[in-house]
């Protein structure tokens, strides 16, 4: 089987799964949802962890962000919804392009089949401003902040001599200062609520050196240092701050164009035959961004209490090959 074909396979599996689902309770599939299709089955009602809670999520109209989205969500959140939403606001890079309204609107289409509130905003991570007033309108309008998100990322993929100013602008602008700012526009709110929880998305990118990935290896490496720093000093507020490093996750930006030339190879077979030996959970194409929607649900809820200045690795054991 063609990697082709077992994605193709595996997205049926994933819309069979979820209109079994809606099915089951008694719920209807939109014309959103059977075009990307709810990644799984909303919570029972005793299951409902996280009613009460609100989450603020970048990034949200595709891959990890809206995958989170749609987990909080079936566990009874309220979702503010954040993402640039257009690739013209980001200079292009080769092989890869960030998403589109047309994505943003289709996830958020799928979120609110649960049935929770959720505030949409198109917000550039780059900009604080923005930031801050989607903070301020997601507090009126779904009550507060509980849990925060900073999953917004961008890359261009360069060798380390080759990358330009510009290049390492983009990158570092959404990256670095992306979650930065995003912990800044939220943590008055969390406070407000008397603590809360914060996720930054790092990768193993950040946890090792992966060639042809340009400013994007040291700008996760970043964000696991923005991750503990910020966990010290927020503790006191009962705020927990963790970061989860996914591996080679089925996203548009790892499947990309752009991904697989870094990687010197033509198709995602080849992408996994090389991520595979490293991989002692099995394939490397076998991680969806489902599964770090679970790790994300683990960091908060009640099970993740006790738990700050944590890096998860979503990575298959790939982490094993590495000690940073």
């Amino acid at each position: 089987m063609t990697a082709a074909n077992s994605m193709h396979t595996d997205e049926t599996r994933r819309t069979f799964l979820h209109h079994a689902c809606l099915i089951a309770a008694g719920g209807i599939a939109t014309a959103a949802s059977t075009i990307n299709p709810a990644p799984a089955c909303a919570a029972p009602n005793n299951k409902k962890t996280l009613s009460g809670k609100t989450a603020f999520v970048t990034g949200a109209a595709r891959g990890i962000g809206r995958a989170i989205c749609e987990k909080f969500a079936a566990y009874g959140a309220d979702v503010a919804m954040l993402d640039i939403a257009d690739p013209a606001k980001l200079h292009s890079t080769a092989g890869y392009s960030v998403s589109t309204m047309r994505e943003f609107d289709e996830a958020v289409a799928a979120v609110k089949v649960h049935g929770t509130r959720v505030a949409k905003f198109q917000a550039d991570v780059r900009n604080l401003s923005a930031l801050e007033e989607a903070a301020r309108q997601t507090a009126g309008q779904l009550g507060g902040i509980d849990i925060v998100v900073a999953n917004a990322g961008y890359v261009a993929w360069h060798s380390f001599e080759d990358g330009t100013p510009l290049q390492w602008r983009d990158v570092i602008d959404v990256n670095i200062l992306g979650v930065f700012y995003t912990a800044k526009a939220t943590i008055p709110y969390l406070k407000k609520r008397g603590g809360g929880r914060i996720i930054n998305l790092a990768s193993v990118g950040g946890r090792a050196a992966f060639a042809g990935n340009g400013a994007y290896t040291s700008t996760k490496w970043a964000v696991v240092g923005m991750t503990k720093q910020a966990a010290l000093e927020l503790g006191k507020y009962r705020i927990a701050v963790n970061a989860i490093a996914p591996g080679a996750v089925n996203t548009p930006m790892y499947r990309s164009e752009g991904q697989r030339r870094s990687m010197g190879v033509n198709t995602s077979q080849e992408q996994d035959m090389i991520i595979d030996p490293l991989s002692p959970l099995g394939s490397a194409g076998a991680i969806d961004p489902e599964d770090v929607a679970d790790a994300a649900l683990f960091l908060v809820g009640d099970a993740a209490k006790t738990i700050s200045a944590t890096i998860v690795d979503v990575a298959l054991g790939y982490n094993a090959s590495y000690t940073a």
